[in-house]
């Protein structure tokens, strides 16, 4: 894993970390709340929503653990706690939330322009894309319940 870290506009940093293996990027939830001035006790919500697809690691130095979540799911992270936002914490999430996703977009765009030269690698990317999206849904399904559920008397 390489670690980095990027100045936001708001003068905060974001902590990025990216898999070698894997190429994906993750970023850390306390540096991604600061950059929109949230509570930073807000990225422990993210656990029950998004717990298998957290990273965790302990930062003694910090006196508690790190979350880095895939960037690409930055989005539904915001959507998750933006009821809990302050209003100007709230706009500027909103703001971040809209950048994230046009980025994504953008980039599926860049990404289907380049494969539709190469048949073999678009249809490995619509299967990891689909497996994805499942995974997703299930982890939605599967958890609604549990919320749900009413006490048994």
């Amino acid at each position: 894993m390489i670690t980095t870290t990027q100045t936001t506009p708001a003068g905060g940093k974001l902590q990025l970390k990216m898999n070698m293996e894997s190429l994906q990027l993750r970023v850390e939830l306390k540096s991604l709340l600061q950059s929109f001035g949230a509570q930073t006790s807000l990225a422990e919500l993210a656990v029950a929503e998004f717990g298998k697809e957290l990273l965790v690691e302990e930062a003694p130095e910090a006196g508690a653990s790190l979350y880095y979540l895939p960037l690409r799911l930055t989005p539904d992270f915001i959507d998750h706690i933006l009821d809990q936002l302050c209003p100007d914490s709230r706009s500027a999430a909103i703001e971040c939330q809209n950048k994230y996703r046009s980025a994504w977009s953008k980039a599926d765009q860049d990404t289907a322009q380049m494969l539709e030269k190469n048949a073999d690698l678009q249809r490995t990317l619509r299967l990891f894309k689909q497996q994805d999206q499942m995974a997703h849904i299930l982890r939605k399904m599967l958890a609604s319940p549990q919320k749900n559920r009413q006490p048994a008397f």
